[in-house]
């Protein structure tokens, strides 16, 4: 009787997991940067990628637990699978709505599956893996806005680019400590 409890009981978590992963394909067709011409559109499911493939580089140089910084890398935009991407200008521009936003991101956080949730609630953190996330976050929007200048769109994607690079030089500043290589300087 308990073994067929304990298969019972793998098989309703099973089909879960099946349907969380199904569930999270809409991530592919969410596009980032949807409210300004762009000449190739970016999902947040390509983007998530990115950010995971900056941690793992960014491991190059810095010290941090790299697999608790991938699942966060990972889990970092879930959330965008109930409330779409809202881009940072829109957040900027309307600081209420941006409060609404980070206030139904946490509550969506505390649904996921357990494993998810722990890699979202990293990026909340302000540990040194949620501040390589939130780096890798910054280069990715380098790499997007600076390919997309590449093709010729500037106007906005310059402002993206400035934006996320700020960021990111505020991030490297703050993770100074955590290099695995300290510059050395020659008068």
């Amino acid at each position: 009787m308990v073994r067929v409890l304990a298969m019972s009981d793998f098989s309703s978590k099973f089909k879960a997991v099946e349907e969380f992963y199904d569930e999270a394909y809409s991530l592919a067709h969410i596009i980032r940067y949807s409210m300004k011409p762009v000449l190739r559109q970016e999902s947040v499911a390509e983007h998530s990628y990115f950010v995971a493939l900056g941690v793992i580089l960014l491991h190059e140089v810095y010290h941090f637990d790299l697999s608790l910084a991938l699942l966060s890398a990972v889990a970092h935009d879930i959330p965008e699978m109930e409330i779409s991407d809202v881009n940072h200008l829109v957040k900027k521009r309307f600081p209420s709505l941006a409060s609404a936003i980070k206030d139904a991101e946490l509550s969506i956080i505390e649904t996921l599956p357990a494993t998810l949730r722990t890699g979202a609630n990293i990026y909340e953190n302000g540990s040194t893996e949620a501040k390589i996330v939130h780096l890798a976050d910054a280069m990715q929007c380098m790499q997007y806005s600076s390919n997309e200048m590449k093709m010729g769109n500037t106007g906005y994607m310059e402002e993206v680019y400035q934006n996320s690079s700020r960021r990111a030089e505020a991030l490297h500043e703050d993770l100074k400590g955590c290099r695995k290589w300290k510059e050395s300087y020659q008068d």
